[in-house]
């Protein structure tokens, strides 16, 4: 659960900084 939570809590700290991050986080999955 507290992974999960950590790993959640990166991805929205990343998103924050870098907005396009998230496409290509999903070209990379």
């Amino acid at each position: 659960q507290i992974k999960k939570w950590r790993r959640d809590w990166k991805i929205n700290l990343i998103e924050r900084n870098n907005p396009e991050w998230r496409d290509l986080y999903y070209e990379l999955v």
